[in-house]
């Protein structure tokens, strides 16, 4: 006998899983198709999407204090805290050049509140239809938002400064997006700022048992995607399929929680999979011993890759966990953490990468923030924040998964009234 489905996800994104929980909070049929959790975001800063699905789920104890960042290269060393002044470690690090850095990273965090507040307004990201894209048009006039000006690259902005405050702002920016500056527009470096500069951070870990603890509370369905068949599309749109255990299913609309898993609807038109940055993770061996006192446990490390690293107790042993673009090599990475590990004798160890879309998949271009290919198919729909906002971590992924909410389940709604 074939079970019916308001919505089916196909893969744990962080994004799949925020929606998943927050749509069979709101009375949805929701079958969760995963194989494994997906890790939370080591650097796990808040946002007001955070804050307000964490107050819809009843899980503000995720909620921590805020962590320094340190921004450190071979020419300035500098921390990103509300507990120290910025202004001051500015004009300590760059003197007179100082106040005008700090006016631009004010003006920044101004223009990335701005933003968040509007796509709160507005429900999230503009939905793929006329109404809802002419909606958003007017909500950026009525906050002041230029679309073509915030979508220009934060490297023109840049150039306006001399090498040093350009060469920090740089490092800044490359280790808070994980993107070259030249590809990384300015809405989305005034998001990552604002989001950075908030008094909170949110417990990874804590964070993903709230879902997962939510969804099954709320009546969600889950089954593994092993051996699972390729989706059955009727023409114009895909029905259903069959689970591993060999029950059948059907549903309204599908979203896809993974890229890797965009070939599981190769029975309908190829998925295009929008273009994005792959990043590649770390880890180091115990560095007790190896530490300056002074450094934090999340740093920015300067220079040519965009390179940051946490650091944590893992197994009674002190680690760290380096992230960088996939093209980086373990050599170009220990030579780029060399002013905050100086001297230290460490191994590298790479860990599991992002694999690319299987070969089914075509590729194109990332649109603008404001026209993101939220919709993949007639009932198909990305909730993957790896796809399509991948700089921003789980705050991006809040972003999609309540964008996802507020349009998916309007249709929730309707259908139980």
């Amino acid at each position: 006998m074939s079970k019916h489905y308001d919505i089916a996800i196909v893969g744990s994104s962080l994004a799949a899983q925020i929606a998943a929980a927050l749509l069979v909070k709101q009375g949805g049929r929701v079958l969760f198709l995963s194989e494994n959790g997906m890790q939370a975001p080591t650097w796990f800063h808040s946002s007001l999407f955070l804050e307000k699905i964490l107050g819809v789920l009843g899980g503000r104890s995720c909620f921590m204090a805020q962590r320094p960042i340190q921004v450190v290269s071979e020419h300035s060393r500098l921390t990103v805290s509300n507990d120290i002044s910025l202004e001051k470690e500015l004009h300590r690090e760059f003197g007179t050049s100082g106040p005008a850095i700090n006016d631009w990273l004010a003006e920044l965090q101004e223009q990335g509140q701005r933003l968040e507040e509007l796509f709160w307004e507005n429900g999230g990201l503009p939905w793929p239809s006329f109404k809802a894209k002419t909606r958003f048009k007017l909500l950026c006039v009525r906050y002041r938002v230029n679309q073509s000006v915030l979508e220009r690259p934060i490297a023109d902005q840049l150039s306006g400064f001399a090498d040093l405050p350009r060469a920090f702002l740089t490092d800044l920016l490359l280790g808070l997006a994980l993107t070259p500056v030249g590809s990384l527009s300015t809405s989305r470096a005034a998001i990552l700022w604002a989001q950075a500069q908030r008094p909170e951070n949110v417990r990874g870990a804590e964070f993903s048992q709230t879902l997962e603890k939510r969804f099954d509370q709320f009546h969600g369905t889950r089954a593994q995607l092993e051996h699972l068949k390729p989706f059955e599309f009727d023409g114009s749109r895909w029905t259903g399929g069959q689970l591993v255990s060999g029950g059948r299913f059907s549903a309204d609309n599908f979203l896809i929680g993974d890229r890797r898993l965009a070939g599981l609807f190769a029975a309908g038109e190829p998925v295009q999979v929008p273009s994005f940055p792959v990043r590649a993770a770390w880890q180091t061996d115990n560095l007790a011993g190896h530490l300056s006192r002074l450094l934090g446990t999340r740093v920015i490390c300067g220079g040519r890759l965009p390179l940051r690293m946490a650091i944590e107790q893992s197994d009674e042993q002190l680690r760290g966990l380096a992230h960088s673009t996939e093209d980086a090599t373990a050599d170009e990475i220990i030579r780029q953490l060399e002013p905050i590990l100086p001297f230290a004798e460490y191994r590298l160890d790479a860990l599991g990468r992002q694999q690319d879309p299987t070969p089914q998949v075509t590729r194109q271009e990332t649109k603008l923030l404001a026209g993101l290919p939220l919709r993949a198919g007639r009932n198909l729909y990305w909730a993957d924040n790896t796809v399509l906002l991948p700089e921003m971590d789980g705050a991006g992924a809040a972003l999609l998964a309540w964008t996802i909410l507020a349009n998916l389940g309007r249709e929730l709604k309707a259908g139980l009234n």
